[in-house]
């Protein structure tokens, strides 16, 4: 069990990290957990696999929604304009693209579900793909890295204070993993909460 885990650890960051940026199972799938795991992965094992594993699958799916926004334009304008909420976002992204493409790509990383919306929608409305692709390489790096960073340095102070990080995940890798998504999945859902009490008050 133990040759295989480092195997299938690898294998649950690639897929996590691409899934969370796919569009569709973007909408059902948070990398947060997987990146901090990842994180605290490499330091533990002192190994870089974990980083470029998480790093490769967010990049990767970028580059698999932008090329599905510009294969499939006419059926998946339609799913980003299906609800308000994703026709906000995709008004917002089409802003972002109007201008910089590069920089407004990278920086569509920090901006939540406008995340999600920019790859297929840059495909769609054909932004140039060597533009988008060093946009996706700077925002990844960046957007990714800083959770990257947390998770190995949340490994580094629990090595300090005498706690086996690397042990701990090898017994409870699955518990941590679902907790974590079901701890963001209630974070999503209480701020849709919150802000549809906000929108009624006004």
């Amino acid at each position: 069990m133990e040759d295989a885990l480092p195997l299938a650890i690898l294998v649950t960051i690639f897929f996590g990290a691409y899934f969370d940026a796919l569009i569709v199972t973007s909408f059902f799938v948070f990398g947060e957990a997987v990146f901090l795991l990842a994180g605290g992965v490499a330091y533990t094992s002192g190994s870089p696999l974990p980083i470029l594993a998480a790093l490769a699958g967010a990049y990767l799916a970028d580059q698999s929604s932008y090329g599905i926004g510009h294969a499939f334009k006419d059926k998946t304008r339609p799913l980003m304009l299906a609800t308000t909420r994703r026709r906000k976002m995709t008004r917002k992204a089409q802003t972002l693209l109007a201008k910089r493409a590069v920089l407004k790509i990278a920086a569509s990383r920090f901006m939540g579900p406008v995340a999600w919306i920019t790859p297929p929608l840059a495909g769609s409305i054909a932004v140039p793909y060597p533009r988008f692709a060093l946009g996706s390489l700077i925002g990844v790096v960046l957007g990714v890295g800083q959770f990257l960073v947390l998770g190995w340095l949340s490994a580094f102070g629990a090595e300090r204070g005498g706690f086996s990080p690397e042990a701990y995940l090898a017994d409870h890798f699955w518990t941590i993993f679902i907790i974590g998504q079901l701890l963001f999945l209630a974070a999503i859902a209480l701020w849709h909460v919150t802000s549809r009490a906000r929108r009624a008050r006004k």
